[in-house]
């Protein structure tokens, strides 16, 4: 059953009971060998309730072509059934006394009530269904929420939010108020009063759920129960437009009606409401015309209209702008690309010692390289790393790079420039920024190189095609520390080369997926390193760029080789 994971306080000696002769009333029609005098005699003991019987019958709701003036013409007239649904529908009404809930608009409930019935007993009838039988159903068919609110009486106040919502919407609220929906409580309430099985049913499964356990007569009886459920939403929320659509729409997919059917339906419901209220005794204001909410729903379908009108102008301005701007940074993008390429080394023609290459990830780069001749005939050479992307790792390179460089003419020893190019970045990167980075100093009359690692990946010093020597950073990256140290080490470099790269090449995806590392970048090497310098950066960079993985970090190669 629906209650059965729900964990609810709700007894059911808490819940209300109705009229003692009713619920013998509503028992002695449900039992065959009752006679229809039995039935006459038994509704007669009851004064009061005899003479609201004759009126209701009497009343325009069932439109009964001559008066019947005694409770056994009203049962030869009814039926045993009828009989039945209006003994329970009188229940319904007295089950709860007016005012019993302080501060609740009972009123409106009731009327919201009355109209649902009046929309699943219009229903039942255009399907050639019992309509008093469905008319019972759907005044009962909420009345699980009133019962709450006797139960939890200092919620009262909630109703006026939840009578706005559509159908679906004010479930979630209850369950948010309650802790548990109306159609949980229906189902207790249908039992403790034992109504029949499948009136109880229909009621706890109203709002579709768990459906499928149900046979298909039941299947068909919620799903009536919960289109009257929107219909009535119709003429309650706000919003008509869109609950007006759902509402259609589910008349068509679940009880085959058509737009047109289904709104001449819709159209009559308030005639019915008043005359089914007038029937009931209870008092409701007067109903709006449906060409009234079609009105109102088409205003705001035109306000609708012109609100996403609107959007769609504002949507195109915005992108109009957008590709404005996106044009522009493109162009910048595009000048400060060019920048950085004019910090870059002009290519130098063979034979010369050094070669280099730059591929950056992104528009802008955050590697660099760069070399240049001393007045002594010493070639200083250099390969960073900035951390980070975008514009400010690229404008770091670029002091950096410019650091390097003009230094680099005045300070001949790469420990003492990587030292003073740190303090010069410590005194304004911003933290987290720093550059790792290799400095070097070639001397090509002894084949000597005084080289200096600052937080770089090794350098790889080859003297034969097998055999390489790595040469670790002993300092950490600039920028971070100031005042530091960064030990310079000298290496014989003979015939042999050393490359330089940075870590976006080892990191690098090759083909298959994998990384190149280090181990696959020296058998790279071990591959090309008789080849011409110029052939050999570009080939290590091509092992990375034409992979058919898009680049994860910039990629830098340079190669140091005596020049014969």
């Amino acid at each position: 059953m629906l209650d059965a994971c729900i964990d609810i306080s709700i007894k059911p000696t808490d819940l209300p009971s109705p009229p003692q002769i009713a619920l013998q009333i509503m028992r002695a029609c449900s039992q065959e060998n009752v006679s229809a005098e039995q039935l006459s005699e038994l509704a007669s003991s009851d004064p009061v309730l005899a003479a609201e019987l004759l009126r209701v019958v009497n009343s325009v709701h069932f439109g009964l072509a001559t008066s019947v003036q005694s409770i056994t013409r009203a049962i030869a007239v009814l039926g045993r059934k009828s009989l039945r649904n209006l003994a329970l529908c009188l229940s319904i009404r007295d089950a709860l006394k007016k005012g019993s809930i302080p501060g609740f608009a009972e009123e409106d409930f009731w009327e919201d009530s009355i109209r649902r019935a009046s929309a699943a007993r219009a229903l039942a009838r255009e399907l050639d269904l019992d309509g008093d039988e469905y008319f019972t159903a759907g005044l009962l068919q909420d009345f699980g929420l009133l019962v709450l609110f006797y139960l939890y009486p200092e919620k009262a106040e909630s109703w006026q939010r939840m009578k706005k919502l559509d159908p679906v919407a004010r479930c979630a609220e209850e369950r948010y108020v309650f802790t548990v929906g109306h159609e949980v409580v229906g189902m207790m309430l249908g039992e403790a009063w034992e109504l029949p099985e499948s009136l109880t049913l229909a009621i706890g499964h109203h709002h579709l759920a768990e459906i499928d356990e149900l046979n298909d007569d039941l299947k068909r009886m919620c799903k009536i129960l919960y289109c009257a459920e929107w219909i009535a939403a119709v003429y309650r929320v706000q919003h008509s437009r869109q609950v007006l659509d759902r509402c259609l729409h589910l008349m068509e997919e679940y009880l085959a009606i058509d737009k047109e059917k289904a709104q001449a339906l819709i159209s009559q419901l308030p005639n019915q409401v008043e005359n089914a209220a007038a029937a009931m005794g209870l008092q409701i204001v007067a109903q709006e015309e449906f060409d009234a909410i079609l009105q109102s729903a088409s205003i705001q379908l035109a306000e609708q209209d012109l609100g996403y009108q609107e959007l769609i102008w504002q949507l195109e301005n915005t992108l109009r702008e957008r590709d404005r701007l996106a044009s522009e940074l493109n162009h910048e993008l595009s000048a400060a690309r060019e920048v950085q390429q004019s910090l870059l080394p002009h290519t130098s023609d063979e034979p010369f010692p050094i070669h280099g290459i730059n591929i950056p990830a992104r528009e802008l780069s955050g590697d660099f390289y760069d070399y240049f001749t001393l007045p002594d005939g010493r070639i200083y050479f250099a390969l960073g790393d900035v951390s980070g992307k975008g514009a400010y790792a690229a404008l770091l390179m670029a002091k950096t790079c410019s650091l390097f460089r003009c230094l680099g003419k005045v300070i001949v020893h790469p420990d003492k420039l990587l030292a003073r190019i740190n303090n010069e970045i410590c005194e304004t990167s911003i933290r987290g920024m720093f550059v790792t980075m290799i400095v070097g100093l070639f001397d090509p009359m002894r084949g000597t190189i005084e080289l200096s690692n600052a937080g770089h990946p090794p350098a790889l010093l080859f003297h034969s095609t097998t055999k390489f020597k790595s040469v670790e950073a002993q300092a950490p990256p600039v920028g971070i520390v100031p005042d530091c140290t960064f030990p310079a080490e000298t290496i014989e470099l003979g015939t042999g080369s050393l490359y330089l790269f940075s870590d976006g090449l080892i990191e690098g995806h090759i083909e298959g997926g994998e990384c190149l590392g280090l181990r696959g970048m020296a058998q790279l090497i071990v591959k090309l390193n008789n080849n011409p310098a110029s052939d050999v950066v570009t080939s290590i960079s091509e092992r990375i760029t034409e992979s058919g993985f898009p680049l994860r970090d910039d990629v830098t190669v340079m190669l140091v080789r005596a020049v014969a």
